[in-house]
């Protein structure tokens, strides 16, 4: 993907394996927040500082012949109609971490039985111009799989094939506003988009997993402990 935005990571295909090693490294354990890769007026102060919490689950699924992400067509009754995103929603009170809002919300929007997850880590958190602070918890999921998509929120479960989200040229710049000097990335699969904050979030993620893997080359720079 060849733009005047500063995102070059390498392309390559991730196993399960090394998805493993990466959220053992502190890293993978300790990331950073994730960036606004599109370009547009920053958030402001206040919307961060009053930001709710969020979560969703980036949901692995390993099949006989590659690794899957499950993702979510929004209802077209809900906000943001038709949106593609990851499953989650906001905390409720009880909620003691994100892990738990990103399962419960699974659990709600598709049906996944949370025994079925096992967690791997978080992603950095990623604040919504909306006024919320998401954090991406990402986990695999044993098959078989016996997900419903709840009829008020979920018109559709979809998949995307992980190597498709760790190259390069599955991004682009898809809208701009030269009055306004924005722009914004979608990523693509077949007739799936990922846009707005997920998007980010998966570019963030990319970008991540895209450290550990230049790492692999140099173990001396790739901290276990």
């Amino acid at each position: 993907m060849k733009d005047d935005f500063a995102f070059d990571p390498p392309d390559f295909t991730a196993s399960l394996a090394f998805l493993e090693r990466h959220f053992a490294t502190q890293h993978g354990r300790a990331p950073r927040p994730i960036r606004n890769y599109h370009r547009e007026k920053p958030i402001n102060k206040e919307v961060r500082i009053e930001a709710k919490p969020a979560a969703v689950l980036v949901p692995i699924v390993q099949t006989e012949h590659d690794l899957r992400v499950l993702v979510t067509r929004r209802h077209h009754a809900i906000s943001y109609p038709g949106q593609v995103c990851y499953p989650g929603g906001r905390a409720d009170p009880a909620d003691p971490d994100p892990e738990t809002t990103a399962l419960r919300e699974a659990h709600e929007e598709i049906g996944l039985d949370p025994a079925r997850v096992r967690l791997l880590g978080r992603l950095g958190v990623y604040t919504t111009q909306s006024g919320y602070r998401i954090t991406p918890v990402v986990g695999v999921v044993r098959p078989p799989l016996e997900l419903t998509a709840s009829p008020d929120e979920v018109s559709e479960i979809l998949e995307i094939p992980f190597a498709t989200i760790t190259r390069a040229d599955s991004y682009r710049i898809w809208r701009r506003d030269p009055e306004r000097r924005e722009a914004f990335y979608v990523m693509e699969h077949a007739d799936i988009q990922l846009t707005g904050p997920t998007v980010c979030m998966t570019m963030g993620f990319y970008e991540a997993l895209a450290v550990t893997w230049r790492a692999v080359s140099d173990p001396a720079t790739l901290s276990e402990s």
